[in-house]
Formats: C-alpha cells, structure tokens, sequence
C-alpha cells in the first residue's frame, strides 16, 4: 500500500500515453505557441510493467491520457493489455473525441470501461475557436459510439473559462438533467504555455455551482477522482475547484508523464525518472522502488497554492 506522508492513500495513476494532439486548445496548448517534440511516451511494454507494478503496491484505478490518447496507434492493444491485469478495477480514458467514433467499440471489446470527454462548449463555433478548429459533431458522434459499446455513463469535462462558456453552464446542466450525462465543471489551471492568461480567464467552479443552486439535488459520494457530485435529474454534474478550494488533503494520483517521469503533483515540478528502473535487471522491484520515491515527495499542496513559479511543463505532457 502507498501512503505518503500526510496519510493519504494513493491508489490512482494517470499516464500520459502521447503528447500529440489534434487539436490546440485556448487553456492547453493554444495557436502560434511552440509546440513540443512529438513523443508517444513510454512503449507498451514498459507501461504495462508500470502497472504490474503499481497495482502490486495498491493502485487500482487506472486513467490513459494525453495530448490526444487516441493518436497512439497501439493504444486498443495497450488497452487489452492492461485490462487483463487482475487488479486493474477502474480503467479509463479521456480523450477531446475527435476521432472517438471510430475506436469506441474497439477499446469497449478490449476491456477500457469509460471514458471522459472533453467539451468545452455547446456551441459548434466557440468549440471551433477554443479548441483551435475542433469539429463539435465529431465528438457526438463519438459520444453516440461510446454509449453503444457501453462506455457509460459519459463524462463530459468543461474546463471553465470566463467570457467563453461561463454562461453555457446551465446548457451543460440541462445535459446532465434530461440525457444523463455526468458533467464535471472544471476550474482552469495557471500551467504551460497559457499560465499567463489563467487569471484573466478564470471562472470559479463555486460561481458555476450558483447558477444551478436551485436545481441540484443530493450530494452524492465521490468516485476516485476530486470532484464533489451532485446529483441532477438524470444524471450528475460535478465541480473540481483546483484552484479556488484545493482537494489537494484527498489527493490519491500519481502521473506518469510522456518523458517516463513520476510526477507526484499536477502542478508541482518535481519530478522522479523512471527510465533507470525500467531498464534493470529487475523492472517490477525498481519501478515499486521509484514509485514509493514518488509517493515520499508528494508535497501537501499543489505548487500553484505555494511560492512556486508556475509550472511550465505542458498539460498534453503530464496527463492533465
């Protein structure tokens, strides 16, 4: 078991499977920005041996992400790999959609359980512009897909950006209410190439929640990720408040960035190598080594809460 110094249990790895996109996002990694080398990250082979050994020491859900997940042209046999690991209980993917209809049931037959959609507005032509020329019906058409393969129930995320979908936040609501959709609303993160708009686009995940104070129902109990749940009609939406009220006293993730690298905190930079042990003699024992390195720097706070300069490492490369 992996618990780190503030007696918090860790029990949730996010791997970043490329850091390749199709899409350039406002908040992530927006136009005319220098873009990284392209990097689909580990193999597969070393990522399944992450997860063997990571699910030795305790973890149990695991979430495949990006840059875009879907670009990696072995990801269904990643997918099979890993859903075949007995102690894999939650496997999960977020992805923008683009290319999502095509795969869904390809990943569903390979054992991927759900998946988180990216959507930040309703709007075919905001859609356009905050995701750099996204097509908006792609991702339905996607959405469609997933939910015949039984990739459900569907989460949408919105990352709330003020002066851009603030006020489609009751529209997203109305999702969650008559379609059964899970949204999450989700407050924007001072990283990378956009970290010196965040402040001007910044929009509180507890002003969205005022705009539906009188419509949500129960709080319900969370899953494994930071997000408080209520529940809405027919389905639920969510808040996660990284920024404005912090989950970091809960936090139960590590991530394994595209560069191989054990990132015990989103927004901290401190980082642990794991390229030495996958490369000995003994992988599994070397990478439980690394992991519990890991698990012993996670700090108390995320570094956008302390003196820390804003991390300059790109969302697509951590995993988000």
């Amino acid at each position: 078991m992996l618990i780190d110094h503030f007696d918090r249990r860790i029990n949730y790895l996010r791997i970043s499977v490329t850091n390749r996109c199709n899409l350039n996002c406002l908040y992530c990694r927006p136009l005319g920005t220098k873009q990284p080398s392209i990097n689909d990250g580990l193999s597969r082979q070393e990522i399944v041996t992450v997860v063997h050994a990571a699910t030795q020491l305790g973890i149990s859900h695991i979430r495949l992400t990006g840059g875009e997940p879907l670009l990696r042209a072995d990801l269904p046999e990643l997918v099979g790999e890993l859903s075949s690991i007995p102690d894999v209980t939650d496997l999960s993917l977020t992805t923008n959609g683009q290319l999502l209809s095509d795969i869904a049931e390809e990943l569903a037959a390979a054992g991927l359980q759900r998946v988180n959609v990216s959507m930040d507005s309703l709007d075919s032509d905001r859609y356009q512009h905050l995701t750099g020329g996204g097509n908006l019906e792609q991702v339905w058409a996607g959405i469609r897909a997933s939910q015949q393969a039984g990739l459900a129930p569907i989460k949408l995320n919105v990352v709330l950006i003020r002066g851009y979908n603030d006020t489609e936040v009751t529209d997203f609501a109305q999702l969650a209410r008559e379609h059964g959709m899970n949204v999450r609303f989700i407050e924007l993160m001072p990283m990378g190439a956009a970290a010196s708009e965040a402040e001007a686009l910044f929009y509180s995940a507890d002003a969205a929640r005022r705009q539906l104070a009188a419509e949500l129902g129960r709080q319900t109990e969370s899953g494994p990720g930071p997000a408080t749940i209520w529940r809405l009609g027919r389905g639920t939406v969510g808040f996660i408040a990284a920024g404005s009220n912090p989950p970091c006293g809960t936090c139960n993730r590590l991530r394994l960035t595209t560069r191989g690298m054990l990132r015990p905190c989103l927004t901290s930079d401190i980082e642990l190598d794991l390229t030495a042990a996958l490369a000995s003699p003994h992988p599994i024992t070397a990478t439980q080594q690394a992991l519990r390195e890991a698990v012993a720097l996670k700090p108390r706070q995320g570094g956008h809460l302390t003196a820390e300069a804003p991390s300059t490492t790109e969302m697509s490369c951590v995993g988000g």
